[in-house]
């Protein structure tokens, strides 16, 4: 465990702690807690001449916790897995072998992504970042449902820690008050007669000024939002209910996971713009079809859209 980590837990009970009491309780110089803080200015360390606190109570993720959560909520998993720093949670999944589910989180990501090549801007230990993955044999049901299906859980699973009034975006944002809270990344690899499936999360809990700088959009974190920010209870949810409608996608729900996507869907009716590679056209949106495909009607007339390299925004 780093030296940063172990000062984050310490720091998690929301006091403002010395450096002399740091470096006592966790048996290094205080020259050393000094430097850790300095090389990460990434992380939401508040530092004054008083000592050091972070902005909010907070702590880093519990495996055991987690575990506890999953169970509690009736979700068995063959595998999870909490990184400090991984180049992509999605990554390691989709590398690793194996049967069954298996869930990998981090605190940070050196290379994380999300649609369309975009860079995942995300404060180390201030988000959600999660992958699940599933490895299936060939199945005929179209891929598109089960991108709209991860968002109805990843909404679910915010509702549940107390996000009211979230809405989805196609394909896969989920808005909270037309600013992007979170964002989801789907991925496959084939394998011998079966595909693996890796879904990613990545969820604002608790952004800091110089990720927030980065960002190209409006957006919103958990802590502007609810009163308490549980990341491991977070990240159980999710886990918890990306796997709940992997299964229903399995068992031909598809009908009914796509009305739960139409319940949610924050553009219905509304003019946007769609953005497809250098093209880009208005258009009313209308609904989605049995594949996911959104339907819009444009003025020549309507028009079946796939995801892809395709973005649209409200007008």
């Amino acid at each position: 465990m780093s030296l940063i980590h172990q000062i984050l837990q310490l720091l998690g009970d929301g006091e403002r702690h010395s450096g002399v009491t740091l470096a006592g309780r966790l048996g290094v110089s205080r020259a050393a807690v000094s430097k850790a803080v300095a090389l990460c200015a990434d992380v939401p360390i508040e530092v004054s001449h008083q000592g050091y606190s972070l902005p909010a109570p907070f702590r880093p993720l519990d495996e055991g916790r987690i575990r506890a959560l999953l169970q509690e909520a009736g979700c068995r998993l063959d595998g999870l897995a909490i990184h400090e720093e991984v180049g992509s949670t999605n990554q390691v999944l989709l590398v690793a072998g194996g049967d069954g589910v298996c869930a990998c989180l981090a605190e940070r990501q050196s290379a994380g992504r999300g649609r369309r090549g975009r860079v995942w801007q995300a404060t180390p230990y201030g988000s959600v970042l999660l992958s699940v993955a599933w490895t299936i044999s060939g199945t005929g049901r179209p891929l598109g449902v089960l991108s709209l299906a991860a968002g109805v859980a990843v909404l679910r699973a915010l509702e549940r820690v107390g996000v009211q009034e979230a809405a989805l975006k196609w394909p896969n944002d989920v808005l909270w008050q037309a600013r992007k809270l979170a964002g989801i990344l789907i991925e496959m690899r084939g394998e011998a007669d079966a595909v693996r499936i890796v879904i990613g999360v990545g969820v604002n809990a608790a952004l800091c000024a110089g990720t927030a700088a980065a960002i190209d959009q409006e957006w919103v974190d958990l802590r502007s939002i609810i009163p308490l920010v549980d990341r491991d209870r977070v990240a159980a949810l999710l886990i918890a209910e990306l796997d709940r409608v992997m299964r229903e996608y399995l068992e031909g729900r598809e009908a009914a996971l796509l009305d739960a996507w139409r319940a949610r869907h924050a553009f219905t009716g509304m003019r946007v713009r769609i953005h497809e590679g250098q093209d880009a056209c208005e258009a009313r949106v209308i609904d989605i079809d049995a594949d996911g495909a959104l339907l819009v009607e444009t003025g020549e007339g309507r028009r079946r859209v796939q995801s892809g390299e395709v973005s649209m925004r409200p007008l």
